[in-house]
């Protein structure tokens, strides 16, 4: 089985996840990848920083880094994440002098949802033909 490794693409910002975490009290998951997806435009999950952060915590029962782990210098943030950033930049520029209004939603009732009840001697015809038919 050949190929290349998995490579997270949380690696360029190991550093920052590691001073997040080590702050007291510590940030939490959720609100790192918050973070990460405002200021880096990266779209994760709160449990996959919590198993990036496992996997680098050396086996211990409360994860956080260990400091070799956290001193090592990150890879820089790759040219795609910097595009991403210049394309959210020009979109929120683009609409900071309009108001955003959100849809209104408008429900419509149909006759083929409205359910009624059938009359006696009409339930009582079609209870006859599905017993005639077996079930």
């Amino acid at each position: 089985m050949g190929g290349k490794p998995f490579q997270s693409s949380l690696i360029p910002y190991q550093e920052e996840i590691a001073r997040l975490r080590s702050a007291r009290p510590p940030v939490s998951y959720a609100r790192i990848a918050a973070l990460l997806r405002e200021e880096h435009g990266l779209n994760m999950r709160r449990g996959a920083i919590a198993k990036f952060v496992k996997a680098r915590s050396g086996g211990r029962k409360v994860y956080f880094f260990r400091k070799e782990a956290a001193a090592k210098q990150s890879v820089p943030v790759p040219a795609t994440v910097q595009a991403v950033r210049a394309v959210r930049d020009t979109q929120v520029a683009a609409t900071a002098g309009q108001e955003i209004v959100p849809p209104k939603f408008e429900f419509t009732y149909s006759e083929r949802y409205n359910l009624k009840r059938l009359p006696k001697d009409v339930a009582a015809a079609i209870r006859k033909r599905l017993e005639a038919e077996g079930h």
